[in-house]
């Protein structure tokens, strides 16, 4: 889906690839920065699925945010994330054994 973007000079894009929408954003937030460095990579790496890669992450950091506002230290949280896909990967072939 196309999308029209307007800055602030008054110039309009459309567009309906994610990292040129990212790229037009003039965000402030750190985490709103490293989103956009984010979909960046995936550009230039892949070549597709920026969109994909920012609503990911953004799911990861939506479910962190309780446990940070808990006193959770980042670093913990980084640290499970990081060990998810292990843990996942067993869990998989232990139902496929049963």
């Amino acid at each position: 889906m196309d999308k029209l973007i307007h800055d602030d000079k008054g110039n309009a894009t459309i567009s309906n690839d994610g990292v040129t929408i990212m790229k037009l954003l003039d965000v402030v937030h750190p985490v709103a920065k490293i989103l956009v460095d984010i979909a960046k990579s995936q550009d230039s790496e892949v070549g597709d699925g920026t969109t994909r890669v920012v609503l990911f992450a953004g799911e990861f950091l939506k479910e962190a945010k309780p446990f940070i506002e808990d006193g959770v230290h980042s670093k913990s949280l980084y640290v499970v994330f990081e060990l998810l896909p292990i843990w996942q990967l067993a869990k998989l072939r232990n139902l496929l054994r049963v």
